[in-house]
This record gives structure tokens, sequence and C-alpha cells, in this order.
């Protein structure tokens, strides 16, 4: 699925470029439009939007991104069968995956049987060592459960940058319009939402990166029922309904509770402005910045 694209994923479509480069080939990023768990029909959350994965791909040095349906024939191919399937498919010169790539029915194949296979079908197999934080591989699987924990510094360390939501924005109640903090409301679809509370973030609109707050949750001072993810963006008066937006989360800064009056909310989220501003001096000073979002 290469979800996310992290850095583990970034250094794989490296190593395959530079191999595309002297074979004289293109190099393609295979994967999917959406998770195999769809086909069987489990709660799905995923990191990255097909439209972003395609991005950074590119970005890490992929010349094309294929992505194509995980169908129930696709799901039965044995491993032969998959490598059969790619090779009607492309002109294949050589095959990149990770060390601890599996493929073909129920992830019967390994590296090594990838690294049999072409020897048996003449081409070159090319398997990336895992890229290490802490001591551990960098995974989707770790990404996810420090997204889920709001640990977004240490998600993005992973990532390689801040993780970040994206989609349309939608019309809400418009309760920030009336605190005088108005907000764009991002439908954020499948993707995995960090806990519910505050954030410095950066909006993304048009290219452009904008310091911004964002809230994730309920909103239960004024009642709210769903899960948003509601982004005030300083200084700036933007009319982005019907827009995309991408919400690159940087820190959070508290939790999200109920506030006794909306004079007192109000009062809050000048706070978290200036938390936020704190969290974006800081950031400067690392290897993320606004034209790297």
């Amino acid at each position: 699925m290469f979800d996310g694209v992290h850095m583990g994923h970034q250094a794989l479509v490296r190593q395959a470029a530079q191999a595309a480069r002297a074979l004289g080939a293109q190099a393609v990023a295979f994967t999917f439009i959406d998770a195999p768990g769809k086909l069987l029909h489990l709660p799905v959350t995923s990191l990255s939007t097909p439209e972003q994965r395609t991005r950074w791909l590119k970005e890490a040095g992929a010349d094309r991104v294929d992505m194509v349906a995980f169908t129930q024939d696709f799901a039965d191919l044995s491993p032969e069968g998959f490598i059969d399937y790619l090779q009607a498919r492309y002109d294949v010169a050589a095959l990149a995956a990770g060390f601890n790539y599996t493929f073909g029915k129920f992830g019967a194949g390994t590296a090594q049987t990838l690294k049999e296979l072409g020897g048996r079908h003449g081409f070159q197999v090319f398997i990336a060592d895992p890229v290490l934080l802490d001591g551990e591989p960098v995974s989707s699987t770790r990404i996810r459960a420090l997204v889920s924990e709001g640990q977004m510094e240490r998600a993005g360390a992973l990532l390689g940058r801040p993780y970040t939501l994206s989609g349309p924005v939608v019309s809400a109640r418009r309760i920030g319009h009336r605190l005088g903090y108005p907000t764009a409301n991002v439908e954020a679809g499948e993707q995995l939402l960090p806990p519910d509370g505050v954030y410095a973030t950066y909006a993304v609109a048009d290219g452009v990166a904008y310091p911004a707050v964002t809230n994730v949750g309920r909103n239960p001072t004024v009642a709210g029922r769903r899960r948003t993810v509601e982004t005030y963006i300083l200084n700036e008066e933007l009319s982005l309904y019907g827009t995309d937006l991408s919400v690159s989360f940087l820190s959070r800064l508290r939790e999200e509770r109920t506030f006794p009056t909306l004079e007192a909310l109000s009062e809050q989220i000048g706070q978290d402005v200036l938390a936020a501003k704190k969290v974006f001096d800081s950031e400067k000073k690392t290897v993320y910045n606004q034209q790297g979002l």
C-alpha cells in the first residue's frame, strides 16, 4: 500500500529509481487504490489518500505510480501467479521490495521467494534494508500507533514530514465565526484522525502553507455530535468552501474539553493561538518548513 509513504518507503523508491537509471528503465511504484482489508469488509483507516501517495512516491523518485483495485481474483493469486501478472503488465527488468515484503495468497511469498522467482524468470531483485529509528524499523503500523496516541512529533519523524490530513472543506455550523475564529471544516474521509484535542498545524491551500490551530473532536461546548477537523488559519481570511485543504499536524497542544460559556471557549482559543505560535517559532529551526509540507 505504501501507506503514508514513510521514510522506509522513500528509501525503497530511491533504490528502485537508482536501479532503473542503471538499467535504462522506468521506476514504477505498483500499489493498490484501497487497502486490501476493504475486501474483507474490515474497518479501514489510512495514513494517506491515493492522491497524497501518488505525489509523495513521485517526489521520492518514482517515474510512474500504478494503482490497481485489490479484488478477490487478485487476492487469490499465488506468489508465482502474481509475478506472471506483473510480467504481463510490464516489461520487467527488475523488482524492488522491502525486507519484510510478502505477496501472493495469504502472504505466502517472501523477499526470499521473490529472489528465487527473479532467478527463474530472468529479472533482477533488489531488497531494501529496514530504515531504523530508535533501533526499530519504520513502519506504517508503528506510525498509526503514534498518530492514535497524539504523538505527532514522533509520527512526523518516521514519516519524514508532518502527518497530514487532506480533503474538501465542507459547510458546518459556523460557531467559529461567531467567536471571532472562523474555521475550515475538512472532511477527512477514511484517514486516521489523531485523538480529540487541539493541535498546532499548517493548513496548505493552493500550495501555500499557513500557520493554523486545528481542533479534532465533537465540540462538546456547543453540543457537537460527530467528530470534525476544524482549522483556524492565523491572521488570514480565505474563502475555502468547496476547495481541498491539507492539514499538517506538528504538535498536540491540549485535550478537548467542555467550557461553561462561549466566552470562555473564545478566551481559550486565544491561548491556543499563543501556544501554537511558540510551536511555529520552534519548528522553523527543524527540518520541517512551509516549503517542505
